[in-house]
């Protein structure tokens, strides 16, 4: 044993001289702050804030489970902390009146046999996962969609300007649109053919939406996604010839005839129910949507709702079985609405004028490194003899660098913000451009994120509170003027894109943002230093409100397990064996003892 530990006394001391190294690497690099935005201003020139009273709402989720019998019960639950916030010559937040809305608050609790577990977690039944991993997406699916739910809710007040949610909006939809292609690819799925005012649910409705969302936003014109940029050009029309299309996207004749191609055989696989055939032929094609093409969005929008209601807010029957049958709503199909529900929040919220912002604090992304510090590199905002960092996790350099350089930015700060597609890219050595981290570069223009800090302490300015990751929604009013184009290896070829990139020029947004997070946070409690007050509360409470949950509904669960198993008298089969055995010996030691004590 003392062999042992002498040895991990010599590896934990490399480990330390290394990370002595790299510290030090970082002392004295004022010139990679130049991607650091210190200080936040005033609050005079706030974007999308005028003076007045509104309210600021954080919302958090928990989840958790819990093995009865051969049964798992899954509980989750989502709630919302509110207080008022006035904009006036100061921002100034009224945390002595932080509430919990009642009206903001998002639970259930779902039980599954453990044979149906696998199918209802999108895994298979032959898989070598571990059960317990494979258990928890499901109630990771559901959380997602009680805290989507309520943020949506939450938007729908009036006096509600600041939206915080404890989990980042880009990192949240990447796994879910994952989970969409997933769902698009296999084509089947009990969420089509759900009957809506505006006619049922089709495969190829939820694929337009998977591009289009609402229809309103960006649609890059790369190869991948210009059959959707131009069913977008004829959402808006009613109608038009290919050349007139082919000039609206900015594409040749060579192009053009692809895209034709690739929409015609997207018409054919969706059971001709795309296009207005007539339209199609003779030389140049006529190219039209069919009317119920351009209701796409509202039938999403309509069995999105509904499959929120059955889960949540429905007070009879199984919230993931579609019928009486076994049709069961699993984790690919939830994860596709909440997918959509992003999308609707994004829409919501641009329209109401609310700033959602996304935090995560134990992220361990490393794309400012890898990716947006050697485009500012190139774009001359790093010098170019300024040595990147070795470090591979952005927040671990984000903290180091400000706690050697204290005087070289002081709290609060922030980085320089960028399109989250900059999470796929990744420094190509060879030929100095970004090409993609796994073959393909994400959409530009969804998310934009940036990292920040909010607090030093005042007799050692060295000492700061954590470094957070944020993100928000691309806002087109606020950021379409700080686009760039940027040549990328896109699926081992050379494309174009347009994502955001703030670069040396501040945005008002970002400030904003950060105005409003240094406002925000509570300096008197350690968890809540430099993060935020109301998500602070609100983890809290739905962490106990989970612990509640499973206190109360595992006894209910217990009695009718109990009397099915009375009734049908399976009691070895409604029981597992280890309970069994372990109820048995603690039974026989318990006699034991009283023999022995006689």
């Amino acid at each position: 044993m003392g062999f042992i530990a002498e040895r991990l006394r010599r590896q934990t001391s490399i480990l330390t001289d290394l990370l002595t190294r790299r510290i030090r690497e970082l002392a004295g690099k004022e010139g990679l702050t130049s991607c650091i935005k210190c200080g936040c201003g005033g609050s005079s020139g706030l974007a999308g804030l005028e003076p007045g009273e509104y309210t600021a709402v954080g919302i958090d989720g928990s989840m958790d489970y819990d093995e009865l019998l051969e049964m798992l019960l899954f509980y989750v639950c989502a709630s919302g902390f509110k207080c008022g916030f006035t904009v006036g010559k100061e921002i100034s937040f009224h945390l002595e009146g932080v509430e919990r809305d009642r009206r903001l608050a998002t639970s259930a609790s779902v039980p599954l046999w453990a044979e149906d577990l696998f199918h209802v977690a999108g895994a298979s039944a032959s898989s070598e996962e571990d059960p317990e991993r494979v258990a928890e997406r499901i109630p990771f699916a559901l959380m997602t969609m009680a805290e989507l739910t309520t943020a949506l809710r939450a938007v729908e007040d009036e006096k509600v300007r600041l939206l915080l949610l404890d989990r980042p909006l880009s990192g949240t939809y990447g796994p879910l649109s994952r989970d969409l292609g997933l769902l698009l690819r296999r084509g089947e799925s009990p969420l089509f053919g759900v009957e809506t005012p505006y006619g049922p649910l089709t495969l190829l409705d939820l694929r337009i939406a998977s591009v289009l969302g609402s229809g309103g936003g960006w649609v890059p014109k790369r190869r991948r996604y210009l059959p959707y940029a131009a069913i977008q050009r004829l959402l808006g029309s009613e109608g038009l010839r290919a050349r007139q299309l082919f000039e609206e996207l900015g594409i040749g004749e060579e192009l053009g005839g692809d895209l034709v191609v690739r929409l015609e055989r997207m018409h054919k696989e969706h059971g001709r129910a795309l296009l207005v055939e007539d339209g199609l032929k003779g030389d140049e094609p006529y190219l039209e949507l069919q009317r119920h093409v351009k209701d796409y969005w509202l039938r999403v929008r309509e069995v999105a709702w509904r499959i929120v209601e059955r889960v949540f807010y429905k007070s009879s029957g199984h919230p993931l079985m579609m019928d009486e049958g076994e049709t069961w709503l699993t984790v690919i199909d939830l994860n596709s609405i909440n997918a959509m529900l992003i999308q609707m929040l994004r829409e919501e919220a641009l329209k109401r004028g609310v700033i959602v912002v996304g935090i995560a604090k134990d992220t361990s992304s490393s794309d400012f490194i890898r990716a947006a510090m050697p485009y500012a590199k190139a774009k001359g905002l790093i010098s170019g003899g300024e040595r990147l960092p070795s470090f591979k996790h952005d927040r671990a350099f984000l903290t180091i660098l400000s706690s050697v350089n204290p005087n070289a930015f002081r709290s609060p700060w922030r980085t320089l913000t960028y399109d989250a597609c900059f999470t796929t890219l990744v420094e190509d050595r060879e030929s100095r451009t970004l090409k993609a981290a796994r073959r393909v570069v994400s959409m530009e223009r969804q998310f934009v994120r940036g990292y920040f800090q909010l607090r030093e302490f005042k007799g050692d300015s060295a000492v700061r509170s954590p470094t957070f990751l944020y993100d928000r929604f691309y806002n087109p009013m606020m950021d379409d003027r700080y686009t760039v184009e940027l040549e990328v290896l896109d699926r081992g070829k050379p494309a174009r894109i347009y994502p955001y990139w703030e670069g040396e020029f501040e945005n008002p947004l970002d400030n904003t943002i950060l105005l409003l997070l240094s406002k925000c946070d509570n300096p008197e409690v350690l968890e809540a230093m430099g993060h935020n007050q109301l998500l602070y509360l609100a983890d809290k409470a739905v962490k106990a409100e989970v612990k509640l949950m499973k206190g109360l509904l595992r006894g209910v669960a217990d009695l009718e397990l109990g009397a099915l198993a009375r009734r049908q008298k399976i009691f070895t089969i409604a029981r597992r064996f280890r309970d069994i055995r372990r109820e048995t010996e603690g039974a026989r030691e318990r006699r034991a003892v009283e023999v022995e004590e006689r």
